[in-house]
């Protein structure tokens, strides 16, 4: 029960959370107060709606998520000589609800989970591969749909592209990074403490590291994947779209640590 409205109040804060509602509260309440004569409030709306938007648009959008996804380097030596026991990749990726609808994976920007995934268990023909990853919706939650979790549907997959399925656990129950942890370390048992690549996006890396070492897993390798920044040539493009989006994956991980440090996940 814990664990569900957990969850629900996630999607609610992080719905609160997105630029794009601050923006458009901002703008909404300058109009309000614009049309019924508060001029004054009006014009100190619209000057935070600016400074929210300068902000999302700025440089440091990048440079904070930069340094999310700098944590833990990319490209890990995975052929120093110790055996890796098995490759752990955490859903995602595909969009569950997409994908029963045009009956076909629909992947969002984090489809590198599984082609890394693929790529690792070609490197390592003899390990197991564990998919974490139930469904996430909350509107299914709601309304009682039971659709198929996004491990089976990444499986699935697998499959189709020569990973054989004897090789492939799956964890279908898990709806945040906190359940990735704690229901894959009941499934796994005493085989967590082995030496496992742990496949992620970049920038939520290292909240999925310390989430899975509270829940006792002891000798991760982080192998992260769909990078979003490239400081080289990105802080000073001029994308919106792009810009807001990573914005919101920042202000998401940051507000993601800060909780799962409050509440021990």
């Amino acid at each position: 029960m814990m664990g569900t409205a957990f969850f629900i109040l996630s999607k609610i804060v992080g719905l609160l959370l997105l630029v794009e509602s601050w923006l458009f509260l901002g703008s909404l309440f300058s109009l309000i107060a614009l049309f019924s004569g508060a001029i004054v409030p009006a014009k100190w709306l619209l000057a935070i709606t600016f400074v929210i938007l300068a902000l999302a648009l700025s440089p440091l959008t990048d440079v904070v998520l930069a340094r999310l996804e700098t944590a833990y380097p990319a490209n890990p030596d995975l052929t120093d000589g110790k055996p890796v026991d098995g490759i752990l990749v955490l859903g995602g990726s595909i969009i569950t609800s997409h994908s029963e609808h045009w009956q076909q994976p629909e992947f969002n920007h984090a489809g590198e989970r599984v082609t890394e995934a693929v790529r690792l268990a070609r490197l390592f023909p003899d390990c197991p591969i564990l998919i974490s990853g139930g469904n996430a919706s909350p509107l299914d939650l709601v309304l009682g749909n039971d659709g198929a979790s996004e491990a089976e549907m990444t499986r699935d997959l697998l499959v189709e592209m020569g990973v054989p399925s004897e090789r492939i656990l799956i964890e279908t129950k898990s709806r945040n990074t906190a359940e990735n942890a704690l229901f894959s370390s009941r499934l796994m048992g005493e085989d967590r403490h082995k030496r496992w690549v742990l496949v992620t996006s970049g920038f939520h890396m290292l909240r999925a590291m310390n989430s899975f070492e509270t829940a006792g897993w002891t000798d991760l390798i982080p192998d992260p994947v769909d990078h979003r920044t490239n400081l080289s040539n990105q802080p000073f493009s001029w994308y919106p779209g792009g810009k807001l989006e990573r914005a919101d994956l920042t202000i998401k991980e940051l507000v993601g640590l800060l909780a799962y440090h409050l509440t021990g996940r």
